[in-house]
């Protein structure tokens, strides 16, 4: 799996995603569910505390932090991954609209020497995805 840094400005804001932006002025997130284009903040302030966005017709899922002063963004290809071992997360929401029951990740495993067990693979989570909401 290719890994790259992105910047915020690589977001496709024109794709149909479900997910959220959280903004750091405000006191719930931003909630996309396919039906509108994503609106990036200008400027420095609001900027982005925490995103995630997954765009299912091209299966990828996008990973947005603010740390420091710069964004961290992160780019998931599901294809990709596809035939690692995983395991589906649902966790409940903070603040987000009633109808948003829980937030769902895929979490990933991959294989790695463990030294403990005479270099032989096991299996460590690697990586948490976004792959939007559970709605009722």
């Amino acid at each position: 799996m290719e890994h790259r840094i992105y910047s915020i400005g690589d977001l496709p804001v024109t794709s149909l995603f479900e997910g959220y932006l959280w903004l750091s002025n405000a006191s719930k997130p931003e909630v996309y569910l396919r039906d509108r284009n994503i609106v990036l903040p200008s400027g420095t302030n609001p900027f982005i505390a925490e995103g995630n966005l997954f765009d299912e017709t091209n299966q990828k899922s996008w990973s947005i932090r603010f740390m420091d002063g710069l964004y961290i963004v992160n780019c998931f290809n599901l294809e990709e991954l596809k035939d690692k071992t995983s395991s589906l997360k649902e966790y409940l929401p903070n603040r987000f609209p009633g109808k948003i029951r829980r937030l769902c990740f895929r979490e990933f495993w991959m294989p790695v020497p463990d030294d403990l067990c005479e270099n032989m693979e096991v299996l460590k989570p690697s990586m948490s995805v976004f792959v939007g909401f559970k709605i009722y």
